[in-house]
């Protein structure tokens, strides 16, 4: 009797539990269509091989932000998901892909109006590449260097089969010949999948036509910027041999002035003549435009910024910026101008003004400061620079115990000083270089026959080396080195011009400044003479998410041009890696071989951009 009063019991509650819940399990289909449904949520799940947040990317249905809860929840259309789920195949199709099938259900909150999409994805196994080839027609002298060329091809026999390599591919080729003043190339591609074997042959026929020449250019899209702003940036001339390095350097040129938010530049050839006509098609940006920025970072801490820029301040592509920034370490009011073609179209002019602060560990510095600068731009490659500064510095807060140990140095007055350097860059990119190399060296004098309360030198030069050693693994090194002075036998060279290391951007198992000489209040010192250096291996996991290992190491010395290769202090550590636009987000862990005295065993840092 009692057992059967239990069952009674559970069979209540389990009745009472479904009839009070209003969650149901439905496909899109038997969603009824004349109610306005919202979406909760959307869940995807058994994709391995392409993230989420990329599928979330392709996909028209959309949630409310998690950073915006305030925002309604968007509106569920049944017809638009429905179409979603027939485009997540053709995009993992794409992908190389091709057995890849969606199942769906839609969690239903009746009472509320809610669905939760829940997408099921059979991702299969995908299409390989079994055999490329690629067939010269005509000029059979460029044969060899072809063959040379097809290893480094996005496209590689063994690897999946995905549509943008394959078209990556025949741009890249296209690219080969126009560096061979063949602008009339044409290619036919042609692709037979096989599905019963996951494989795929790719072939590409090719007719590199006569070398050629440029002829005119014509502009299209301008409105409120003058054609001859364009035309200045173009780095080739009518009747020269046709080169494709000079039509992506023109379109280089044209993305630093920051004027356009689309770029295209074609070559308009027209078989048999051997002239070839370009045609740059420009879209413009607005002139002006207000930027807000909000970060962190693990020395800085909180940072922010706002910044009001004019790209083309009375005319003649001439930037205006003003902008306001400020983290606990430093403030800045900034008033910026640039003048692109100053004198000659390889120069450019720019002016930086306004007050600054510093609070650094071991002082604290105002200082105003103006700043005139020319550059030259000597290559694609190799830039040159001629720079002055004016400022007025004021320096507080220095430890008694840094005082001794330094001797004397002003503390306030005026600085003026003279600078030269150049930069040589041969990296493939300037956020994440992946190949190359990039050698900087500057020099400067402050004082002496320029004036001022401040007499001293600075040299600085720093390589760096990036070596791919598979696809997506990168091995990057950097050595740096620099040497400050005293001028004439004078005072100290100041606190806040001395060379400092430790850091996100520097030796990454120490703290900001802490790796070198420290005074007896255990405030860092800084040094004459300065050697930094890192090994790193980058690997790219997924499109966004990669990591890496590396050593550091550095040392600060209180002598003038006295290398403390002796003294070296080391560090080791791992770090993750996730990809913006802006730059890979940065997360390293670094431990220290010998820590100061009281400072942690390991350090965090957290910034954005490469360290190197």
């Amino acid at each position: 009797m009692l057992r059967l009063g239990y069952g009674i019991l559970w069979a209540f509650v389990v009745c009472f539990i479904l009839r009070s819940s209003p969650l149901l399990a439905l496909p899109v289909e038997e969603l009824d269509p004349n109610r306005e449904w919202r979406i909760k949520d959307l869940n995807i799940s058994d994709n391995e091989q392409v993230g989420s947040s990329e599928l979330q990317d392709v996909l028209s249905t959309k949630t409310r932000p998690w950073y915006a809860p305030w925002r309604s929840r968007p509106v569920f259309d049944p017809a638009v998901f429905a179409s979603d789920l027939e485009r997540i195949p053709r995009f993992y199709q794409d992908k190389g892909y091709y057995e890849a099938k969606v199942s769906h259900d839609l969690t239903v909150d009746e009472k509320e109006g809610l669905v939760t999409a829940n997408i099921q994805i059979s991702e299969g196994e995908p299409i390989r590449v079994a055999q490329i080839s690629v067939d010269i027609v005509d000029a059979p002298e460029l044969k060899t260097e072809l063959q040379a060329l097809l290893p480094k091809l996005p496209l590689r026999e063994g690897e999946i089969f995905a549509v943008d390599a394959y078209q990556r591919t025949e741009s890249q080729l296209k690219e080969f010949f126009y560096d061979k003043s063949r602008a009339a190339i044409t290619i036919q591609r042609k692709a037979e999948v096989i599905l019963d074997r996951h494989a795929a042959n790719v072939s590409y026929i090719l007719n590199a036509g006569p070398e050629t020449q440029f002829g005119a250019t014509t502009v299209e899209g301008l409105k409120d910027v003058e054609q001859s702003i364009v035309l200045q940036e173009l780095t080739y001339k009518p009747g020269e041999s046709f080169s494709g390095a000079a039509l992506r350097n023109t379109e280089k040129n044209l993305r630093e002035l920051d004027l356009f938010s689309q770029i295209l530049i074609e070559p308009q050839p027209s078989p048999p003549d051997t002239v070839v006509p370009v045609k740059i098609r420009l879209e413009e940006k607005p002139p002006r435009e207000i930027k807000v920025g909000l970060g962190y970072g693990t020395e800085e801490q909180l940072r922010g910024q706002v910044r009001w820029r004019n790209n083309n301040w009375l005319g003649g592509a001439r930037r205006l910026e003003v902008g306001v920034k400020a983290s606990f370490i430093a403030r800045e009011l900034d008033l910026h101008f640039l003048q692109p073609h100053f004198l000659s179209p390889e120069n450019r002019f720019m002016v930086n003004l306004g007050p600054q602060q510093f609070d650094e560990p071991g002082y604290f510095l105002n200082a105003t400061r103006l700043q005139p600068r020319l550059e030259r731009k000597f290559s694609d490659r190799l830039t040159g620079f001629l720079g002055y500064r004016l400022e007025y510095d004021n320096l507080t807060h220095v430890p008694a115990a840094s005082l001794r140990a330094l001797g004397p140095f002003d503390k306030k007055g005026l600085l003026s000083g003279l600078s030269a350097g150049f930069l040589w860059n041969h990296a493939n990119d300037p956020l994440n270089p992946t190949t190359g190399w990039v050698l900087s060296f500057a020099a400067e004098e402050v004082g002496g026959f320029l004036g001022g309360r401040f007499d001293f030198y600075k040299l600085q030069s720093e390589i760096k080396g990036y070596y791919p050693l598979a696809e997506k693994t990168v091995f990057a090194s950097r050595l740096k080195i620099g040497f400050a002075e005293p001028l004439h036998g004078g005072e100290e060279v100041p606190i806040f011009e001395r060379f400092y290391s430790g850091g996100s951007a520097s030796v990454r198992g120490y703290g900001r400044s802490r790796l070198g000489p420290l005074s007896t209040s255990d405030d860092p010192l800084g040094g004459r003479s300065l050697i930094e250096g890192s090994f790193e291996l980058r690997q790219q996991f997924t499109e966004k998410i990669g990591g890496a290992l590396f050593v550091d190491f550095g040392q600060v010395s209180l002598r003038s041009f006295d290398v403390p290769v002796d003294d070296l202090r080391f560090s080791a550590g791992v770090g993750g890696r996730y990809t913006t636009p802006a730059g890979p987000v940065r997360l390293d862990l670094g431990f220290p071989f010998r820590p100061p005295n009281g400072d942690r065993a390991w350090q965090i840092h957290f910034s954005i951009g490469q360290s190197f």
